[in-house]
């Protein structure tokens, strides 16, 4: 069972419980019972008119009501409709029956005391009922009160929504004018008939109803009813759900919070709720004020929120804030600042503190899911908002939020350093702020220092990735990339790490070495100094060929193929600033030690769905083949037959075996589906085809056996 907001019953005095259930066979003590029935409902309805959202006492759940538990319960909806039928039809003259319709109740109480339940008899009441509210009759408040305390035992729920009386009062509550006191036991009964049962509220959904129920909740008079109400109907109902959000529930929520009239704090669980469907993507935000996302988030800073209804409020903000005028005001008005609140706070309330003996564990927490959630939902949003130009525009390397996030970085919060990673590396967006985080602030020396410590995936990755922006400014290169860096950054890949922080780590790397040859050198260190260990013959370049050669991620292997081609193309430009012997050295070490050096392109250029990293690859080999001892690396991987015959249809545009043109996509697409025109993919092509023939030639240049196998068909197949 769902938990749903009760419409909770008004007590009948006990007197006239008393009255109301005296029961005689006799005709006189009938008509004493008629009196009695009649006395209870004039004292039920003279001490309260109506329910009155003043004064009825809000409950979590409904009550769980069953005629075994209530015997009297049926018994007294038909004496109390019974009564208030006779008295209607007398005063408003109705051409009904009477005597018929109190057979049919009667019938209809015997019935029910079998379990079972009278459809027919509700149907001549609905009747009766649509003749009150078409001549306005204040008997039908009277009859509306009865139904809705009835309707809290879910066993009428579905005979009172067959029998009409639920498109009755669906009818009544979009009366053009409906007073409160007839309004707010309608509701009742709407919001209890429809709770757990979805073909009762397939009618209440229906266009002419829905409009007049979004309207009500705009009205702080009646608000104690109508939220509940929407809230039953739309509990864990997707087309309910959509039916509200479409018909603009939502900005009918915002306004219910702006108004200073509106103190129902009780409510607020419910009215988080309803925000989180109503806001969804399929929703125009458009037709909200232009505060809302303020009017959300402040419902953030209540005092004594739990998880599970800050989370609902969380996923509001988030969907607001996918709109560009919606980020300006969240940006303008400072709201960044509670959203980081919301991560100190769950933090402070719910993680344990690892310097103390905590009774309950973050694992053990009943809230834990829901934290986890909440925290990512909640980074996300100050990710996304970091990465805008508004946000970046307002909060300069000066500010106080600035400051701020500098002191998460050294937090023992794990989720604060994410959220301070993730949110200053996308304020990194120019080379000045990234020199001036390196040089003035020294950031790169806190990321360091948290990557050699912590073992938090999700800070390891945040870390890497801001270090990564540091990086890119070709000042910033030598002083980020140390030989402690280096050592530190190798140390990810182990095969205990996962490939997602694996393949960040050498995006680091990479940029790294981009133009830097001091890093590269401190690559190709050994791993230990003593000349007797094994491991001297070993570079942090052997670790990752070795992490090469082990990953099945996709990505880690691209990745590691672009390392390779980043070195070779950084040796060769720091040619022309280094001494000869110096470079010389350099390529030395590189191919001496690592003989499989070449292996990460020739997969780069075997691979035909990303074109640029294929290019990028044939580039690398070309240059690695200049010199002696790479292009004996180079020749090594084409020694195979599937590399080997790339070779070839790159060159020719056939294969080794066939005179027909290699496989490939002749149209104006790449295979990963880019938009490149027919001319850029042929240019592609044309370039990828002349650093071929280069390479051919260097391999031709350098091989000491002119009648090897190789460069026989090589002659064959490149230059007949």
């Amino acid at each position: 069972m769902n938990i749903h907001k009760d419409i909770s019953e008004v007590s009948l005095p006990q007197k006239a419980q008393d009255d109301i259930l005296r029961s005689s066979t006799s005709s006189q003590d009938q008509a004493s019972r008629t009196t009695s029935v009649n006395e209870a409902s004039q004292e039920l309805l003279s001490g309260h008119q109506y329910l009155n959202v003043d004064e009825v006492p809000l409950t979590v759940a409904f009550d769980q009501l069953n005629l075994h538990e209530e015997p009297r319960m049926a018994e007294r909806m038909f004496l109390s409709l019974g009564s208030i039928i006779q008295h209607a039809a007398e005063e408003l003259e109705l051409d009904i029956d009477v005597q018929e319709v109190q057979d049919a109740l009667r019938r209809a109480d015997q019935i029910s005391r079998n379990g079972s339940r009278d459809v027919e008899a509700l149907a001549t009441i609905q009747a009766v009922l649509s003749d009150m509210l078409v001549l306005d009759s204040n008997h039908l408040i009277e009859a509306a009160t009865v139904l809705a305390n009835a309707s809290r035992d879910e066993s009428w729920r579905l005979p009172f929504g067959q029998s009409g009386l639920l498109a009755l009062f669906l009818r009544a509550q979009a009366t053009n004018g409906v007073e409160d006191s007839l309004l707010i036991p309608s509701l009742k009964f709407i919001g209890n008939t429809c709770a757990d049962t979805d073909i009762n509220r397939e009618v209440a959904i229906s266009p002419a109803y829905i409009p007049s129920l979004v309207r009500q909740v705009a009205n702080p008079r009646i608000s104690r009813t109508i939220v509940p109400v929407i809230y039953n109907i739309c509990s864990d109902y997707e087309r309910a759900q959509h039916a509200f959000r479409t018909s603009g529930l939502c900005p009918a929520l915002i306004r219910l919070l702006q108004n200073p009239r509106f103190s129902e704090p009780n409510l607020l669980t419910y009215v988080y709720s309803l925000l989180d469907f109503s806001s969804s993507d399929d929703y125009d935000f458009d037709t909200c004020p232009i505060n809302s996302v303020q009017t959300v988030v402040e419902l953030l800073q209540r005092d004594e929120l739990e998880p599970d209804e800050m989370l609902p409020i969380v996923h509001t903000t988030a969907a607001f804030l996918k709109h560009d005028h919606f980020q300006q005001h969240f940006i303008e008005h400072d709201l960044v600042y509670a959203l980081m609140e919301v991560i100190n706070k769950s933090s402070l309330s719910y993680e344990p503190d690892a310097s103390q003996d905590s009774p309950l564990s973050v694992g053990q927490s009943p809230y834990e899911d829901i934290l986890l959630s909440l925290r990512k939902t909640v980074t996300e949003i100050l990710s996304d908002i970091s990465a805008t130009v508004a946000f970046a525009r307002k909060y300069t390397i000066n500010s106080t939020l600035m400051d701020s996030l500098i002191q998460w970085l050294s937090s023992q919060r794990q989720q604060e350093q994410v959220c301070a990673c993730l949110m200053l590396g996308n304020l990194a967006q120019s080379d000045a702020v990234c020199r001036e985080m390196v040089g003035r602030l020294s950031l790169h020396d806190r990321l360091v220092e948290i990557l050699e410590y912590q073992t938090h995936p999700q800070v390891s990755y945040a870390a890497l990735g801001f270090l990564r922006n540091l990086a890119l400014p070709a000042e910033n290169k030598s002083t980020v990339g140390t030989q402690r860096t280096v050592e530190i950054i190798a140390r990810f890949w182990s095969e205990e790490v996962t490939p997602q922080i694996q393949h960040a780590s050498v995006a680091l790397l990479r940029q790294l070495l981009n133009s830097c040859i001091g890093n590269v050198r401190w690559l190709l260190e050994s791993l230990s100094p003593d000349p007797d260990s094994p491991a001297h013959e070993k570079t942090y370049l052997s670790l990752l060929l070795l992490l090469f050669g082990r990953t099945d991620d996709a990505a880690t292997r691209f990745e590691t193929g672009r390392t390779v081609a980043t070195i070779s193309r950084c040796i060769s430009s720091s040619s022309q600033g280094l001494p000869p012997e110096a470079t010389n050295a350099i390529w030395h070490r590189l191919y001496g030690l690592h003989p499989d050096i070449a292996t990460p392109l020739a997969m780069m250029i075997s691979q035909s769905r990303f074109p640029v990293l294929r290019s990028e690859g044939w580039f690398a080999l070309a240059l690695m083949a200049r010199s002696g001892e790479g292009s004996a690396a180079v020749s090594e991987v084409f020694q195979q037959l599937e590399t080997f015959g790339v070779l070839v249809s790159t060159i020719t545009g056939q294969s080794p075996t066939s005179e027909r043109p290699a496989p490939g996509n002749t149209t104006g697409s790449d295979s990963n589906g880019s938009d490149r025109s027919p001319e850029q993919v042929q240019q592609m092509r044309d370039k990828d085809r002349e650093n071929a023939l280069v390479l051919v030639n260097e391999l031709l240049r350098h091989t000491v056996s002119s009648d090897s196998l190789l460069l026989g068909v090589l002659r064959q197949f490149c230059f007949q």
